[in-house]
């Protein structure tokens, strides 16, 4: 059940992914090249995954219920975090990346619901 806790620590655990990613993840990769983007991914997705879903920043009632469904918050907020902070930029928008990130996200989503 949604009560004002469970949106407000929703949309912290929403906003907190794609503004580390923001920050972070390009720093390392500069800096340490691909051994800093491998561990910006197991720092940055492990630990915000551990606040979302270890602590409970994010409300999942469809994981309590009889029908579970894939964890697919933390992807949805990476997206649109950062193609709203690209925008906002000004940032010229990359649509051949958006259409292979929606097609790899389709095909992730037939594997699971085939293997569910």
């Amino acid at each position: 059940m949604w009560t004002w806790q469970t949106v407000l620590t929703t949309i912290f655990g929403g906003l907190i992914f794609p503004l580390v990613i923001g920050l972070v993840w390009g720093k390392l990769a500069d800096d340490y090249k691909s051994f800093g983007g491998v561990l910006a991914g197991f720092f940055i997705v492990g630990t915000i995954w551990l606040l979302n879903h270890g602590i409970g920043l994010m409300h999942e009632p469809q994981m309590s219920s009889s029908l579970p469904g894939p964890w697919s918050d933390m992807a949805l907020a990476a997206f649109w975090g950062l193609f709203v902070a690209d925008l906002i930029e000004g940032k010229k928008i990359d649509w051949e990346a958006i259409v292979s990130g929606l097609l790899g996200g389709v095909l992730g989503g037939l594997l699971l619901f085939a293997m569910v």
